[in-house]
């Protein structure tokens, strides 16, 4: 009897313990950078490992830094545990400095494949990267060998999701794109209107900056499904819709601020950074494919030191007594400072992912107050203009 009391007890023990005991660890992912000394198609799979990244628990995104290498680089990517055909998981490479073709050897093949940063038709105003599907599942002694381009430095968020994971993010972002055109479009017609009962260049120059958020808005959000040939273009004309916006917005606040009065030194540094954007403008349409991988490092680095100076001449004037100078700051300081934080991106430094929606934002909400000042200013005007 008591051999049985004992049995008993044993057989409550484990199941208690089994009970308690953690689930099975879902997967975990590791990246791995090759050490490969010559530019290859085939996997490299004797290389040595230079750097290693693991993530701690599956959920967790891992971040990476690759220097600027002319042979490119290949990661080495595994999982610890197998991955099921049915649980439908995609590979998502995401990063600020995205461009090209992404080559991939996905698990268990010896197929090299070849896909776009955008080939999922996904919008790209929010988040910009490869997405690599796993079809046939992932086990877990089968690496994935990823080859991608080394002309930049570049930094990378690596992480797995499901594919209904990765549709709900894309579905929010375009969303989140068509709203916030919408709103803008509305707002462009508007000071349009304004330029058109007025005729003053100053609303004509907002008109244009707008215009040009709004087509470099609609570009990213794939709200038209335009087929490039080849895809790079896509970008270029995005670059180029981005620098026009940033010509015209330099050339508004001039003149708004009637900078060459307030800040005459500061003005003069800002007119040749407005034509030093134009021609590189004409640098990027005349020598695109020449141009492609480094052009708008330069474009960057001209918004980044136009930016301290606008917001400068913009505090001086305020200071000195310039008309509608508080509205001016109240609206472009939290655009200026996302769009340093976007430009930041570029050049590798801070990883913010919110960084892109707050810009938009920003752009939603310095057009709304700028509004409120165009439309006071020409309520002076005509009040003034009155006999």
């Amino acid at each position: 009897m008591r051999g049985h009391w004992t049995s008993a007890w044993i057989a409550c023990l484990i199941a208690l313990a089994a009970a308690c005991a953690p689930p099975a660890a879902a997967q975990a992912l590791t990246v791995e950078l090759l050490k490969v000394e010559r530019m290859q198609r085939e996997r490299p799979l004797d290389a040595a490992v230079v750097a290693r990244w693991t993530a701690a628990v599956p959920a967790d995104v891992i971040r990476i830094e690759v220097p600027r290498r002319a042979a490119g680089h290949w990661l080495r990517l595994s999982v610890d545990r197998d991955i099921g055909a049915d649980e439908q998981r995609s590979l998502s490479i995401e990063g600020a400095r995205v461009f090209g073709m992404l080559r991939y050897y996905a698990p268990g093949t010896d197929r090299l494949i070849e896909i776009s940063p955008v080939a999922s038709g996904q919008a790209t105003l929010l988040r910009m990267g490869w997405e690599l599907p796993l079809p046939q599942g992932w086990k877990r002694g089968d690496p994935v060998y990823v080859q991608m381009q080394g002309r930049i430095s570049s930094a990378f968020a690596i992480s797995l999701s499901t594919r209904a994971e990765l549709a709900r993010r894309y579905e929010s972002d375009r969303r989140f794109a068509v709203v916030t055109y919408s709103i803008l479009l509305l707002m462009t017609l508007f000071v349009a209107a304004l330029w058109v009962a007025t005729r003053e260049t100053v609303y004509l120059l907002y008109s244009a900056y707008m215009v040009c958020m709004s087509a470099y808005m609609l570009l990213l959000s794939r709200l038209i499904d335009i087929q490039w040939d080849p895809m790079i273009v896509r970008d270029g004309v995005g670059w180029a819709a981005a620098t026009l916006a940033t010509v015209f917005q330099l050339a508004f606040s001039l003149r708004f601020l009637d900078l060459p009065r307030w800040a005459p030194r500061i003005s003069m540094v800002l007119r040749a950074i407005v034509w030093i954007n134009v021609a590189w403008l004409l640098v990027l349409a005349l020598a695109f494919r020449q141009v492609y991988f480094y052009w708008y490092i330069v474009g960057n680095a001209l918004l980044l030191l136009a930016i301290p100076l606008l917001l400068y001449a913009a505090f001086k004037a305020w200071r000195r007594g310039a008309e509608f100078a508080g509205y001016y700051l109240l609206g472009w300081t939290p655009l200026m400072v996302f769009a340093c934080l976007s430009a930041l991106k570029a050049f590798g430094v801070g990883s913010a992912e919110w960084a892109e929606r707050g810009l938009v934002l920003a752009v939603v909400l310095e057009s709304g107050v700028l509004m409120m000042a165009l439309t006071q200013r020409a309520a002076a005007r005509h009040r003034r203009a009155a006999p």
